[in-house]
């Protein structure tokens, strides 16, 4: 819980756009890292499926751990509100 409060004070480049695109009969969740998308949770086959995306310049991702969880729990809560 301290690792959570502490963070929320820091600036974080994660954020969580839910679209509909047109390939897909439900909404979608898009994870993003200072803007560029990294991960889609979707809800295809009836229950969330994680899609990861490599970065843009071919280089691994590297970012907080916590706050990878923290983007993904929301996504995941957003779409099955």
């Amino acid at each position: 819980m301290m690792l959570n409060n502490a963070a929320s004070h820091m600036p974080t480049k994660m954020s969580v756009e839910i679209c509909s695109p047109p390939d897909r009969e439900k909404l979608v969740a898009q994870v993003l890292h200072d803007r560029e998308q990294w991960a889609e949770i979707h809800q295809a086959t009836g229950s969330l499926t994680l899609e990861l995306y490599p970065r843009q310049d071919g280089k691994p991702w590297e970012f907080s751990f916590d706050e990878a969880l923290t983007a993904l729990r929301d996504a995941q809560k957003r779409l099955t509100e």
